[in-house]
């Protein structure tokens, strides 16, 4: 006679949950009827946004020098899209961001992968880490010219380590928040190394992973325009500290509305890979 030690708590909660039979298309209605509505209050409020600063600017609320109104900034932009000029700051500032979000990223994952592995390493480096996080890493833009030039090389040196930061912070802290069950019942089925990762831990740390990828690519694209903005001679922000100078509003705020549709774009994006990582997490 062989005898069970598997306690009723143990039992999967599937088999005891009351709302087992709840059919799955109605929660499919509901994610997607909360995403419409977030898609539809977003553009009410941008469609609001852009009616009022219409207004404001037409009947000489403000003057143009503060704010033009964003039928002008729509016509120097339809301008700008003629420019070869706009093409190579927008492809610029394009490569530094791709190339800052994807080793920021990976050096991130690495660095939180490797302070969850060697507890200690972490506890040396992680309140660095955290003060590091707090300040402008603009200051080390001269040092950086100073080492590899005035290029796009040491744009993305610095916006990296900006990525890299809060993506190695979350990544170490999802993995730490892991419950140990799940390394016992790794070890108990013989899982290799690469199994435990890939299958287990970076699954179950999830959540914080995809929100220090979002924060990776929030300070990629934040890095990247402050970098150019200060000393660099080529991207959307030197371009727009260059208007700014010279006094042209109107084409500086085309460029600032070209930053605003690309930081709305990769959040886009952003938003679709974290449903593709998340599926299936709540199944």
């Amino acid at each position: 006679m062989t005898t069970s030690y598997v306690a009723k708590d143990d039992l999967p909660t599937e088999s005891m949950s009351a709302g087992a039979g709840r059919p799955e298309p109605e929660r499919r209605r509901r994610r997607l009827s909360n995403s419409a509505v977030s898609m539809l209050s977003t553009l009410v409020l941008i469609v609001v946004f852009v009616l009022a600063a219409e207004l404001g600017a037409r009947t000489g609320m403000w003057s143009d020098r503060i704010l033009p109104a964003p039928s002008v900034i729509l016509s120097e932009l339809v301008h700008l899209l003629g420019e070869g000029q706009f093409w190579n700051d927008a492809a610029r500032t394009g490569v530094e961001v791709a190339f800052s979000i994807l080793f920021g990223s990976l050096l991130g994952f690495a660095a939180g992968l490797t302070f969850w592995k060697l507890p200690a390493i972490g506890r040396v480096f992680e309140p660095y880490l955290v003060s590091f996080y707090a300040v402008p890493l603009v200051l080390f833009y001269p040092v950086m010219i100073v080492i590899v030039g005035i290029n796009a090389l040491s744009v993305i040196i610095l916006a990296t380590v900006m990525a890299a930061i809060p993506m190695a912070l979350n990544t170490a802290v999802g993995l730490n928040a892991m419950p140990p069950v799940y390394m016992k019942l790794a070890r108990s089925l013989k899982a290799s190394p690469r199994q435990t990762l890939f299958a287990i831990a970076v699954p179950a740390a999830g959540p914080y992973i995809v929100a220090g990828l979002r924060l990776a690519v929030v300070y990629a694209l934040i890095g990247t325009i402050a970098m150019e903005f200060t000393t660099a001679q080529a991207g959307l922000g030197y371009r727009i500290r260059y208007l700014y100078e010279i006094f042209n509003n109107d084409e500086m705020f085309a460029y600032i509305a070209v930053v605003l549709v690309l930081s709305c774009v990769l959040t886009a994006v952003l938003a679709a890979v974290e449903r593709i990582l998340l599926r299936g997490r709540n199944r």
